[in-house]
């Protein structure tokens, strides 16, 4: 705007002079559509010249804020005895079973019974008389005569006798036992104690515990500018004369 206005501004203080002769008097007045015209002015008003400037405004004032970071928490766990270990102890009652046995009704008895001797008739030959010797004259068929002694068989007689054969004896007699199979109760094992421990146990029992505590932080906030435009006054208005044509 401001180019705009100079050479307006020239012009008018250039025709400064042209408004005293005008105001002269009315014997140098004419018209624009005279043929006497050489050049034309028209009087105009020059605005007043302003100036577009931006300059920092404080929108908002610094300022400091107390920001609060919670405490940072984590779950803790820990191994913890549910129930301690303990014995127990279990009476373990005695076992019976039942078992077969055969006992003696009547036991084995012995007797004797005696045998008596054994006899039996047997013949045999008895020497009558014993065998002997004796010698003969003999003469050969050559008629030499010989002296032989010559056996003589003993003379036996067969006799008959009574011999034993087996003396008296005694005869053992066994009569064995008679048994009977019987049922009987009978205690295997007598009544004991027994202990078992039993383990103690555990759990995992998890807890919230603090890893940082909770902290105040200051923030500072600067101050918040913006630009602001205002226009500026730089040259003002005023009144001049400007050329113009004789068409007008």
């Amino acid at each position: 705007m401001l180019l705009r206005s100079l050479p307006a501004a020239i012009a008018i203080s250039t025709l400064a002079p042209l408004a005293g002769l005008v105001a002269a008097g009315p014997a140098l007045a004419f018209g624009c559509d005279s043929d006497r015209a050489v050049e034309c002015y028209e009087k105009v008003a020059t605005p007043d010249v302003y100036r577009t400037v931006q300059r920092p405004v404080i929108v908002a004032p610094a300022r400091t804020d107390v920001v609060r970071e919670p405490a940072l928490t984590a779950v803790r766990f820990d191994r913890v005895m549910v129930s301690p270990g303990r014995w127990i102890a279990e009476r373990v009652p005695a076992q019976f079973a039942t078992v077969e046995r055969t006992v003696v009704v009547q036991p084995a008895s012995v007797s004797y019974a005696t045998v008596p001797a054994q006899y039996r008739a047997v013949r045999e030959n008895v020497v009558v008389q014993p065998a002997s010797y004796r010698w003969e004259r003999q003469m050969d068929r050559h008629g030499r005569e010989t002296m032989c002694k010559v056996l003589i068989p003993a003379v036996t007689r067969e006799v008959e006798r009574t011999v034993q054969i087996a003396p008296a004896s005694q005869i053992a007699r066994t009569t064995p036992a008679v048994y009977r199979t019987v049922q009987k109760t009978v205690q295997i094992s007598s009544a004991t104690v027994r202990r078992t421990y039993i383990a103690p146990t555990y759990a995992d029992v998890g807890r919230r515990v603090v890893v940082r505590p909770a902290v105040d932080h200051l923030v500072e906030h600067p101050p918040v500018i913006a630009l602001a435009t205002t226009q500026v006054l730089i040259q003002k208005g005023s009144t001049g004369w400007r050329r113009t044509s004789r068409d007008w």
